[in-house]
């Protein structure tokens, strides 16, 4: 399978000192998920251009407040793919992510999928859920919430946009509206005011869209908040 994953068991202390903590928190791993093998929640991070595969700067601490929150038995998996600017970088992600899901779905039929992804990460969960004949129909169900951050394919007439964008302006390569169909209500998009990647950059400048400051405020803004309760809401509906 195509990502790394640490299994993280939840209790009340955990999510106690998580949420004491100013900034977003790190969940002790464990050896498994249960008897089973299967966690009850797997969160998969899909990083930006030239994070580490190590762990997203941005969305790893995420994942981890998620699995803390969720109150059940996760796991944090980070997607294996380039992450590079090599032009392929996002086919293979899409490629990865796909087989991902479907092998995660075929092995834990049970188990709830929570998809982060950034800039291109993003752009590779778009890509692969734009598609869902890749996925398989147990997979698609089992995907529960999505949280997008500076997407390249962000159309700012999406109704599950959020953040302080201009809706007048999309990404460097959006999507038609709509073009997520069943996931739509599962989706959240954020996208913040001059961020070139999400609002109107030049497909030209191709990684130079991703320099503008607008595309590093995800780190200090509140979106990430906003993202795990939305994750929360989204678990325990």
């Amino acid at each position: 399978m195509h990502g790394r994953s640490r299994i993280l068991l939840c209790s009340t202390a955990t999510v106690a000192a998580a949420l004491a903590l100013p900034v977003l928190p790190a969940v002790s791993a464990e050896s498994s998920a249960g008897p089973t093998g299967c966690a009850q929640v797997r969160v998969v991070t899909v990083r930006g251009t030239l994070e580490p595969q190590s762990g997203s700067r941005l969305l790893t601490p995420l994942a981890d407040r998620i699995a803390a929150d969720s109150g059940r038995g996760a796991v944090v998996t980070e997607l294996e793919y380039p992450a590079s600017m090599v032009p392929d970088s996002p086919v293979r992600g899409v490629e990865n992510l796909t087989e991902l899901v479907n092998q995660a779905a075929a092995d834990c039929p049970d188990q709830r999928l929570v998809l982060l992804g950034y800039s291109q990460g993003a752009r590779v969960i778009g890509n692969t859920l734009r598609t869902p004949s890749a996925l398989t129909d147990v997979a698609a169900t089992r995907i529960d919430a999505i949280a997008l951050f500076g997407s390249p394919l962000f159309n700012g007439g999406d109704s599950f946009n959020r953040g302080d964008y201009d809706p007048a302006l999309s990404g460097t390569a959006a999507l038609p509206v709509g073009a997520l169909g069943e996931f739509t209500d599962r989706v959240r998009s954020y996208c913040a005011t001059g961020d070139r990647v999400c609002q109107g950059g030049d497909p030209a400048a191709g990684f130079g869209n991703a320099l503008s400051p607008g595309h590093f405020a995800y780190f200090v803004n509140d979106y990430r908040d906003q993202a795990a309760a939305f994750v929360h809401e989204r678990l325990d509906s």
